[in-house]
């Protein structure tokens, strides 16, 4: 069993125009969206990743919670044949709390002429966790908005070149919202999109009609015990790949175990995270939009009562310093909204102990399978 930094020092000795890219090769890319290329690219500039590198090496290279490990990803990305000379263009990242938005997208340049759009998932930044929250009850949010202007600009700056779009945790949701809401000249060129445990669309945006534009493109892999990647409409088909974490902790990709230029495949979700899928589905489903809002908002007024702008150490350093804050802001919260906010809190957990449904289907599932227990 091997993770995508023991699949480079296998396969990083042949270039991608010798053997073409797999789904271990776009989870790569998705991840090289995490990193901070301000760092060593110029704006409008372009730069292969072993021309960035030596500018790179420096703490945090990475705005997630994997920074260790990209860290390691680059440093043999950098030295590989098979992505060392792919050249880097169009970065651009924001983040604006005003609008609670953090986006941020680069353009990967492939050996046979084809553009990988890299959108990048959540990073550690409050404002970027409570817009991924924000998914389940605003449509859509800033950061969807900026996928599909970004592709839609790529598609224009690169005209008649082929499109792969991809992205880990909110970077799948923001490759599958921007492809499938892309102009027909850009979808058509579309070779694959790739979403790696990333939340699903929303059901208000009709969600399957988007998907189904994509068909046949769509590529979506989900660790055994995913949470992200089954929040909202996720596909209908999805690969489940083994991680050799647990529960949570599954989303981080370098836990996801690859053979060869393929993912290890597992038969099915595990039991609690079918059990979290329909638990969820169905509490939001009586959950309305005005009690979504109120809900997101109560818990990141008190998060943010911590005085740090994310979920680092200074976070925690935060919560320990200003207890009182914390508790000043539970205390300024509406009664009745708090109220509200107790009691669906205490809904989702209870439908967390149903016991007896169907398991959602992995692609590949016989159709004649008994449901599962859950």
């Amino acid at each position: 069993m091997s993770n995508i930094l023991d699949y480079l020092r296998w396969r990083g000795d042949l270039p991608l125009n010798v053997i073409p890219i797999n789904e271990v090769d776009g989870l790569i890319l998705a991840e090289l969206s995490m990193m901070h290329w301000e760092y060593g690219l110029a704006p409008e500039a372009s730069a292969t990743l072993s021309a960035l590198f030596p500018s790179m090496q420096r703490q945090p290279v990475s705005v997630g919670f994997t920074a260790e490990n990209d860290m390691k990803l680059l440093t043999a990305l950098s030295d590989s044949a098979r992505f060392g000379d792919l050249r880097i263009s169009d970065y651009t990242a924001r983040s604006d709390a005003a609008l609670e938005t953090q986006f941020a997208a680069i353009a990967i340049h492939l050996p046979d002429g084809a553009i990988f759009v890299s959108f990048r998932g959540t990073d550690a930044s409050i404002v970027g966790w409570k817009e991924d929250c924000n998914l389940a009850f605003s449509t859509p949010v800033p950061a969807q908005d900026a996928a599909r202007e970004y592709l839609a600009r790529i598609g224009r700056e690169y005209p008649d070149r082929p499109l792969w779009v991809g992205g880990h945790s909110k970077g799948g949701n923001l490759a599958m919202y921007a492809a499938a809401t892309a102009d027909a000249a850009v979808r058509d060129r579309l070779l694959g999109v790739y979403n790696y445990d990333g939340p699903g669309l929303s059901d208000r945006m009709d969600a399957q009609a988007l998907y189904a534009r994509l068909s046949g493109r769509l590529h979506s892999c989900v660790p055994q015990g995913s949470i992200v990647g089954l929040l909202l409409a996720h596909p209908d088909e999805y690969t489940v790949v083994k991680s050799v974490s647990v529960g949570i902790l599954q989303h981080d990709p370098y836990s996801w175990q690859a053979e060869g230029p393929a993912f290890v495949r597992m038969p099915e979700l595990s039991r609690d995270s079918a059990r979290f899928d329909i638990a969820f589905r169905r509490w939001l489903s009586e959950v309305d939009e005005a009690d979504r809002g109120i809900l997101i908002g109560t818990l990141f007024d008190i998060l943010e009562a911590s005085g740090s702008p994310s979920f680092g150490p200074e976070f925690w350093q935060g919560i320990s310093r200003n207890p009182g804050a914390v508790m000043a802001a539970i205390r300024e919260v509406d009664p009745q909204a708090r109220k509200r906010v107790s009691r669906m809190l205490m809904d989702l957990a209870g439908y967390m102990l149903v016991r007896q449904e169907r398991r959602p289907r992995p692609a590949g599932t016989p159709e004649d399978d008994a449901p599962a227990p859950v």
